[in-house]
C-alpha cells in the first residue's frame, strides 16, 4: 500500500438493480487522517501551554483551528449519485461542512459517464474527474461529479459501471 492508495476515498455501489443505480463516495480515511493531524497539533499546543508558553499554545490553537477548518472543508465531502429509471432522474447530492447541494437531471438525457484527468501545476499531481455526459437540450451537457481524491481505478470502474447501466436500459439492439 502506498500513500496515494491510503488517502484514496472509497467509492461504493450501494444499490445496483435494473431500475436503480446508487453510488456513494464517503471520505472516511482522509477525514480520519486529517482529524488525527488536527488532534496532534492541539495536543502539542496544550503541552506548550502546560509548559508555560501560553502565547505560543494559543497561537498554535488558532492556526490549527483556521487551517484545520479549511482542510476539513475540502476533504470531508460526501457525494451520492442515484440514477433512477422509473423516475427518469439522476440525483447528485454533495454534502460538506458548509451544507448540502443537490442537483437533479433528467436521466433520459444522460448518455454516458466519462473520466478525465486534470493535471496540476507540479509534477505528478493529477486528479481524475468523473462527468455525466448527455444531450444539451435540458442543459446537462457535462455535469461534474465531485469525488475528492478518489482512487483512479475506482473512478474508471465506476464510469464503466454507470455507462453499462445506462446502456442496459435502452432496450439493447431494438430499432
Amino acid at each position: 500500500m502506498n500513500l496515494s492508495s491510503l488517502l484514496a476515498d472509497p467509492l461504493r455501489v450501494l444499490e445496483k438493480s435494473d431500475p436503480v443505480l446508487e453510488i456513494e463516495n464517503r471520505p472516511v480515511r482522509r477525514a480520519t487522517i486529517t482529524m488525527g493531524g488536527i488532534l496532534l497539533a492541539v495536543a502539542m499546543a496544550l503541552a506548550a501551554m502546560a509548559d508555560g508558553a501560553v502565547g505560543t499554545g494559543l497561537l498554535v490553537l488558532a492556526v490549527t483551528a483556521f487551517i484545520g477548518w479549511m482542510i476539513l472543508d475540502e476533504t470531508v465531502q460526501l457525494t451520492q449519485l442515484r440514477l433512477d429509471r422509473p423516475a427518469d432522474q439522476a440525483r447528485l447530492r454533495v454534502t460538506g461542512l458548509k451544507g448540502r447541494k443537490e442537483q437533479n437531471l433528467r436521466l433520459s438525457n444522460v448518455c454516458r459517464a466519462e473520466t478525465r484527468i486534470r493535471y496540476g501545476k507540479q509534477a505528478n499531481q493529477e486528479t481524475i474527474e468523473l462527468y455525466l455526459v448527455g444531450s444539451e437540450d435540458d442543459g446537462i451537457g457535462e455535469t461534474l461529479i465531485p469525488l475528492g481524491r478518489a482512487d483512479t481505478e475506482d473512478v474508471i470502474r465506476i464510469a464503466a459501471l454507470i455507462t453499462d447501466w445506462l446502456k442496459g436500459g435502452k432496450g439493447g439492439g431494438q430499432p
